[in-house]
């Protein structure tokens, strides 16, 4: 009997690969925070008042699924559509990621604290949309913050969000985490932009302008500015920018 060739091993053998990868029913991430600066660079213009209070963040599941683990859906090479799920908690996931990058902003994170950020997601979804070569990769991040003092008074409330969208390998774990990352990382930027959250995060009354509160004259608050430049915590930019506005107020 003759044996089959080398080539017609090698067909069969990336036709049953292909076979296999179309038939996938789901596919599970390890969530990780990934962020790709070079793609989506998200950070909040932070009020150099803000950095001194002590500030806790907790984080509640606010999706409503039947199972906390869907986190998306993708598309096979012949268009059926398959689960994306996540093998790792999605609120510990977001309360622990959240607390990173709120640290890396200068925020003080401890607890017990005189602000705390309460936030609820709302969405945390990934999309990935097969093409002829790769995927495009979309995710979505909703969350709805409540800030309140350490006596349990309510500060401030809203919604924000955060997209990414990115092309990338078809079914790949690595490109689910890189949009997800950017989507939770511009919905926290989002949240800390807020000009009510900042006003009453400074002042620690809602509704009311942190201007008016502030007990720091201008000199101090540009002590601080540099400072915060100095150790790299803001941008040239975003120095330059928030010394400007200081010195309207001379």
């Amino acid at each position: 009997m003759r044996k089959p060739s080398a080539f017609v091993l090698s067909l069969l053998l990336i036709t049953t690969s292909a076979i296999a990868r179309d038939s996938i029913k789901e596919l599970s991430i390890s969530l990780k925070f990934v962020p790709q600066e070079g793609v989506q660079s998200s950070s909040p213009d932070l009020q150099p008042a803000m950095l001194d209070r002590t500030t806790e963040v907790r984080v509640e599941d606010g999706r409503g699924l039947t199972d906390a683990a869907d986190i998306g859906q993708g598309t096979n090479d012949d268009d059926k559509r398959f689960i994306i799920r996540a093998t790792s908690d999605v609120r510990a996931f977001v309360e622990e990621t959240s607390r990173q990058v709120l640290s890396n902003w200068g925020l003080k994170i401890t607890a017990p604290a005189r602000r705390i950020l309460n936030l609820r997601v709302m969405r945390f979804y990934v999309d990935e949309s097969n093409k002829a070569v790769g995927s495009v990769y979309a995710a979505e991040v909703k969350l709805a913050y409540t800030l309140s003092d350490d006596n349990g008074r309510t500060l401030a409330q809203g919604t924000v969000g955060g997209e990414a969208h990115r092309y990338g390998r078809a079914r790949s774990a690595d490109n689910s985490n890189e949009v997800l990352s950017d989507a939770l990382k511009e919905a926290l930027a989002s949240t800390l932009s807020e000009p009510t959250l900042q006003n009453a995060w400074i002042s620690g009354s809602a509704g009311t302008s942190a201007k008016q509160t502030s007990k720091e004259t201008p000199e101090e608050r540009l002590r601080k500015l540099e400072d915060l430049y100095k150790k790299g915590l803001i941008t040239k930019e975003e120095y330059e920018k928030k010394r400007a506005e200081i010195l309207k107020e001379l």
